[in-house]
This record gives structure tokens, C-alpha cells and sequence, in this order.
């Protein structure tokens, strides 16, 4: 069984030195939170063009898409460890320089496939940032300050993120796809900068230096935790409902509710928009409140929310509102709950932070574009393959939260009392 001392918090001499007063942390933190998103937003108003750019097919385009995702899943599971061992400065420092380097790549590519690789090198790189956010906050501040400034950050970031499609197209009809890529790079650029000059290292400084190989063993022990997997699991779930949603919904509009194709953009910002309302209240109320409460209350406010889906779709006839609105009161309960459980899990052994983030964020991109995958090939010309999917989800976030809860008791129980 997992030991008592990974829920231990830290200790004073434990935390690492304070960063420089002259830098605002998480707005360094909101810079690292945005390469990723970044490159893999800016880029899609571009993809339908690439086609005949390269005179090649949709799909072999979508592979830009494909091969991003599954690099930036599978890169996170190598960096947690390695920021273990080796500490967080110096990883980032390399993420940030494969991020400033794979879009030349890209920006040059005379064919599809150097441009799916450019990809993902991009993504690889761009990982280190979005990860990275969440463990430095969790290496400066304790559980519950850690969850309010990850919900800051997470909505900054998406925030930011909802107008980068627009920027890509603009880009792309004025001056050509190529220069989003030499626009990604410049901005990887100030944020290594940035990095290098102000951010001090943070991995606690009672962390043990061990080998490389022990580290990535320390690290696959957090799966044989209930903790770590409740809350991993809790935000994984949450993440896949979301991407459901985003997936489904355009299909619903159209050939569901008969709406034209514009009405899903239309409808889309009370989802947005609730998400986050969600991350600014777990910003605000972190400290207070702490992690159980905000979990509790969040997912809480988007089980309820999930039957009057289906009443409101059973008993009066589907209509874009019946559905936009309770989806809008889970989004809001997810970005309540997600920065929380996302603290919650990379404070199970502090130690292990950049393991915990890492082995979390692969298991949050991988169920959640398989969760995309199987809502897309389910559609059936009604609302229930998406609003299935997205209620299961949202339902196995709250028995995720069990586990972690219960693992949590158990650790407890089984801890012996000090001596006198």
C-alpha cells in the first residue's frame, strides 16, 4: 500500500527558496500556460487550405491535428520524472527551446509530412509550459492556494485561448499560414527569456536526488495510489465531458435540432463562458473554501444538472437552450472542481509533483480524445450518444472523487500515532 507520507504537506524547510519580488509569478505561470494552446489553436483556421497547398488529402492534413495531440499525451510522462530528478528549471528551459525551434520547421516544410513532424516537435515542446504552470504553483504554494491560482491560470489561459482561432484566420487570409508558425516562435522566445532570467528553481529542496531510473520508479508508484488516482481520474473525466461536448454538439445542432450551422457558435460561449466563471470562483475562494469543498460543490452543482437534461429532452421537445444551459452549469461545476482535483493530485507526495502532473496530463489527453473519437462516430441524427457520454463522464467524476477520498481515509487510518 502506498505510505502514510504521501499526503503529507510540506514543511517549512521543505519549500523552495521565494521567487524574486520583481516578478509576478503567475503571470509567468499564465505566459507558460499559453505556448501550448497557442500552437495548437492559431494553427486550425489554416488546415482546410493546406490541402491543396500541398496537394494532398483532408486526412493526411489531420494528421498536423493527430500526431500534436499524441506527442504533447506522451511527452508529459517523460518530463514529470525527469523535473523529479533533475529539477524544473532546467526542463522547462529545454521544452521552451525545442518550442522556439519546431515552428521553423513548420513554417519551412515543403510537404505534409515535414509538417506533421514540425508538429510534433511543436508539441513537445509546447507540453512543457501547460504542465509545467501546474507544478510550479503546487511547488510554491500548499494544496488549496495551489487550486486557486491553477483556476486562475486556466482561465487566463482560455480566456486568451478563445480568441486564437481569430487571430489564425486572420493571419492566415493576410499574410499566409506560415507566419502563425514564425508567430508562435517569437512568442516562444520572450517566454524563454522570461524563464531564464526570472524563474528560480522550484523543486522542494528536501526532494531526494536520486537516479534517473529510481525516479521513474517512485514515480509509477502514484498509480497504486487510490489518491492519486481519484483525483487524476476526477479531472480526466471532467476533460473528457468538456471535449465531448466540443465534439458532439455542432453534429446535435444541425442534424438533431435542425439549426443552421452559425447557431453552434452562437450557443457556444455559455459553455465557455461557464467554464470560466467556474475557474475564476475556485481563483477566488481556494484559500477559504479548500479543495474538498470546491470538488463538492462543483461536481455536486453538475450531477444535478445532468437529469434536467434529460427531463427538459423527454418531457418538451429538444430545443438548443435545453441543452446549452444545464451544459453550461456543468462546465461552470467542472471549472470549479478540475484546478482542484488538478491540486489535489500533484500534492500527493510533493516529491513527486512533476510525476504526478505528467502521468495525469497523458491520462487526460488520451481518454479525452479517444472520448472526441467515440462521440464523433456515434452520432445517430439525436442528442442522446453526446448527452450519454457526457453525463457518464461527469457521473465517474464524482466516483473518481470517491476513491480519492476514500484513499484519503485509509492513508489516515492505517498512520500510526506519535509517540508520547
Amino acid at each position: 500500500m502506498y505510505h502514510a507520507a504521501m499526503t503529507t504537506p510540506y514543511h517549512a524547510a521543505d519549500l523552495p527558496p521565494a521567487p524574486s519580488p520583481k516578478l509576478n509569478m503567475t503571470f509567468m505561470l499564465v505566459m507558460l500556460g499559453m505556448v501550448g494552446p497557442l500552437a495548437l489553436q492559431i494553427f486550425l483556421p489554416s488546415m482546410p487550405g493546406l490541402v491543396d497547398e500541398f496537394n494532398t488529402t483532408p486526412a493526411a492534413v489531420q494528421l498536423t491535428i493527430s500526431l500534436y495531440v499524441g506527442a504533447f499525451a506522451f511527452a508529459q510522462l517523460a518530463y514529470g520524472p525527469i523535473s523529479d530528478r533533475f529539477g524544473r528549471r532546467r526542463v522547462i528551459l529545454v521544452g521552451l527551446a525545442i518550442y522556439v525551434t519546431a515552428p521553423v520547421v513548420c513554417a519551412t516544410a515543403e510537404n505534409i509530412e515535414t509538417l506533421a513532424a514540425g508538429r510534433a516537435l511543436q508539441a513537445i515542446g509546447g507540453c512543457a509550459g501547460l504542465m509545467f504552470a501546474r507544478v510550479i504553483a503546487r511547488d510554491l504554494y500548499d494544496r488549496n492556494r495551489a487550486a486557486g491560482v491553477i483556476g486562475f491560470v486556466t482561465m487566463t489561459t482560455a480566456l486568451i485561448g478563445s480568441a486564437t482561432p481569430i487571430l489564425g484566420g486572420w493571419i492566415d487570409v493576410s499574410f499566409g499560414w506560415r507566419l502563425s508558425f514564425w508567430l508562435t516562435s517569437g512568442f516562444g522566445v520572450i517566454v524563454f527569456f522570461i524563464t531564464l532570467i526570472w524563474l528560480p528553481e522550484t523543486r522542494p529542496t528536501g526532494a531526494v536526488a536520486n537516479s534517473i531510473i529510481a525516479t521513474f520508479r517512485r514515480g509509477f508508484r502514484l498509480l497504486r495510489s487510490p489518491v492519486f488516482v481519484g483525483y487524476a481520474g476526477h479531472g480526466t473525466c471532467t476533460l473528457s465531458a468538456w471535449y465531448s461536448m466540443l465534439s458532439g454538439l455542432p453534429f446535435i445542432m444541425v442534424d438533431a435540432l435542425a439549426q443552421p450551422t452559425t447557431a453552434y457558435g452562437l450557443y457556444f460561449p455559455i459553455l465557455s463562458l461557464g467554464y470560466m466563471a467556474g475557474n475564476l470562483i475556485t481563483a477566488r475562494v481556494a484559500q477559504n473554501w479548500g479543495i474538498h469543498r470546491l470538488i463538492i460543490g462543483g461536481a455536486g452543482l453538475a450531477i444535478i444538472s445532468c437529469p434536467v437534461i434529460v427531463i427538459w429532452c423527454v418531457v418538451w421537445t429538444p430545443t438548443p437552450l435545453a441543452l446549452f444551459l444545464p451544459l453550461g452549469l456543468i462546465s461552470l461545476g467542472h471549472g470549479m472542481s478540475q484546478p482542484a482535483a488538478t491540486s489535489g493530485a500533484i500534492s500527493v507526495d510533493p516529491s513527486l509533483a512533476g510525476s504526478a502532473a505528467g502521468f495525469m496530463g497523458f491520462g487526460q489527453w488520451l481518454v479525452a480524445a479517444i472520448a472526441a473519437q467515440i462521440t464523433g462516430i456515434t452520432q445517430n441524427g439525436t442528442i442522446w450518444p453526446t448527452m450519454v457520454i457526457v453525463i457518464g463522464f461527469t457521473l465517474l467524476s464524482g466516483l473518481s472523487y470517491l476513491l480519492a477520498r476514500w484513499g484519503e481515509a485509509r492513508v489516515l487510518d492505517t498512520t500510526p500515532e506519535p509517540g508520547p
